[in-house]
C-alpha cells in the first residue's frame, strides 16, 4: 500500500477511526496503540475549542458535541475530515499511523473513506450494558451528565450503531486493550 499524506505525499500508512458507546473503551486502545505502535491521536476537540472561543467552562462536552453537530449540518460532515484531520495529517509527513478516537457519525467514516481510501480501517468496540455503566460511574466526577441522560443523546445513539459500517467489531469486556491493538495491527497485515 503506497503512503500518502491527506494532500497525497508523505508517509501516512494507516489511518485508524474508532466508534462506540461512552465507556467502551476507545481511551484506552488509542493510548495502547500509541504506546506500542506509535500512532499519533487526531483530536477533534482542539479544533472545537478554537472555533467556539466562547465555550464556558461548566458543561463544556456538552458545548462541544453541539458545535460539532453544528459543524456537521453546515459542511455535511466534511469538517472532521478537511478541518481536522487532513490538516494534522498533512503538518507531520514522517508521521505513519494515526488515529481518530471519536468517530461518531456514518457519512464521517464515508468522507474519512473517499478521503484516504485503502489507508483507513475503522473499528467499533462494544461491550455489555452493565460493563459500559460500572466503567462510566467509576470515571465520572461531580457534576457529570447521568449516564441515562448520556446515553439518550442523539451521538450515543448513533455512535453506538457505528457497528454496521466497521471494518471490525471488539469487545473491550472480553480482550485486553493489549490484545485488541494487536488483533488490529493484524487486519493491517502487520505482525504485531
Amino acid at each position: 500500500m503506497p503512503a500518502a499524506t491527506a494532500s497525497g505525499g508523505g508517509a501516512m500508512e494507516k489511518l485508524l477511526l474508532l466508534s462506540g458507546a461512552s465507556g467502551a473503551g476507545k481511551s484506552s486502545i488509542a493510548k495502547e496503540l500509541e504506546d506500542r505502535f506509535q500512532f499519533r491521536r487526531i483530536s477533534s476537540s482542539g479544533y472545537l475549542r478554537s472555533y467556539g472561543q466562547s465555550l464556558s467552562a461548566e458543561g463544556e462536552k456538552h458545548q462541544l458535541q453541539e458545535l460539532g453537530d453544528r459543524l456537521d449540518d453546515e459542511t455535511d460532515f466534511t469538517w472532521i475530515v478537511d478541518e481536522v484531520a487532513a490538516p494534522t495529517v498533512d503538518r507531520a509527513p514522517e508521521q505513519s499511523n494515526w488515529l481518530l478516537d471519536a468517530v461518531r457519525k456514518p457519512r464521517q467514516v464515508l468522507h474519512f473513506r473517499r478521503r484516504f481510501g485503502p489507508h483507513i480501517r475503522h473499528i467499533h468496540l462494544t461491550a455489555p450494558e452493565a460493563v459500559l455503566v460500572q466503567r462510566y460511574n467509576e470515571r465520572a466526577k461531580p457534576g457529570d451528565t447521568p449516564y441515562a441522560e448520556v446515553i439518550a443523546h442523539s451521538n450515543e445513539i448513533t455512535a453506538r450503531s457505528l457497528g454496521r459500517v466497521a471494518d471490525h467489531i471488539f469487545d473491550t469486556s472480553a480482550l485486553s486493550p493489549a490484545d485488541i491493538a494487536q488483533r488490529i495491527m493484524e487486519a493491517w497485515g502487520v505482525e504485531a
